[in-house]
């Protein structure tokens, strides 16, 4: 009976183990629910500060020095041909196709957009990303954190410049990640953004994009998406430039044809609203899904607002490591 009695016990002593850390884990995500959806969070920190930035709209490009790396860097067989983050559909590409490959991609800002190879524990694939800083490169937030299994990313390989089986500048893996509440609790695709911070300065070479902030819905003008669209062969850089065809707080429509494996690319345009006057590259946005989210018809990117620019200050500036 003594036995018996230590044994009940036991599984008692268990099962209440596993009810609390269910009761913290619960309280963790609901405490990160209640945050404000812009707040910034990390894998490594959790959450961050908001910063509070004010009278900044923009924040200027930097062509870097443009160095080839001295060694032929060889990709790995398992980044070669991998499936991308996200899926994609032939609806991303809206009647004929009006990508055009990029080759080479080392001009600036070209070789400034990165190839991901993004781990997660349910599987690996690729997207893009695009660098604001010397460690800083801003991607999708299912790039960064898998809302179906509420994970992060276990590692990311970025390859700035790839052409093909080529990776002219190296590659460099992610030390830190971050995304804002809104993606990472609430999975609301209006938040869906997140940031790479690298273990090598690739930006000092490769350069980096401007980005900026408006308040008026007026985006005139032709915007570029430029990837690592799944549908072309495996590391090939790809383009389309169109109009806006709509505008809201959060996001932006255009009839550009994308693919899966670019989530994450930046949406931009030549901008000389600053004084800019060479390589004047600045994102507004950073595409992440195509033709499914409504209200209006096309691919879409989330939109660089006031909030979305102090957070990619406050992850450009984050401490390493």
């Amino acid at each position: 009976m003594k036995r018996q009695a230590n044994f009940t016990f036991l599984i008692v002593t268990i099962l209440a183990l596993i009810a609390s850390v269910g009761v913290s884990t619960g309280s963790a995500n609901a405490q990160e629910a209640a945050l404000d959806p812009n707040t910034p969070v990390s894998n490594i920190d959790g959450v961050l500060p908001m910063a509070e930035i004010s009278g900044l709209k923009s924040s200027a490009p930097h062509v870097g020095n443009g160095r080839l790396s001295k060694t032929n860097t060889i990709i790995p067989e398992a980044d070669l041909n991998l499936a991308p983050l996200g899926g994609g559909s032939p609806e991303s590409v809206i009647g004929a196709d009006g990508r055009k490959r990029q080759n080479p991609t080392t001009a600036f800002p070209n070789r400034a957009i990165a190839y991901l190879v993004v781990k997660f524990p349910s599987g690996t694939g690729s997207c893009t990303g695009w660098f604001i800083g010397p460690r800083t490169v801003i991607t999708a937030g299912h790039c960064v954190y898998d809302a179906s299994t509420n994970k992060w990313a276990t590692s990311i390989t970025v390859y700035p410049g790839r052409n093909g089986t080529s990776a002219p500048y190296g590659s460099t893996t992610s030390h830190r990640l971050f995304s804002v509440s809104g993606w990472t609790s609430s999975h609301n695709p209006s938040y869906d953004y997140g940031a790479i911070q690298t273990k090598a300065a690739k930006g000092n070479t490769v350069g980096w994009f401007g980005y900026r902030w408006q308040a008026s819905n007026a985006f005139p003008g032709n915007f570029t998406v430029k990837g690592y669209p799944g549908d072309k062969p495996s590391g090939q850089q790809w383009f389309m430039s169109g109009r806006v065809t709509h505008v809201n707080t959060y996001r932006f429509w255009y009839n550009i044809d994308t693919y899966g494996g670019q989530s994450g690319s930046p949406f931009y345009q030549w901008w000389t609203g600053s004084g800019c006057t060479k390589n004047c590259y600045y994102g507004v946005g950073i595409h992440t899904y195509g033709t499914s989210v409504s209200p209006y018809f096309g691919n879409s990117a989330t939109r660089i607002r006031q909030a979305v620019f102090n957070n990619f200050k406050t992850w450009r500036n984050y401490p390493y490591p």
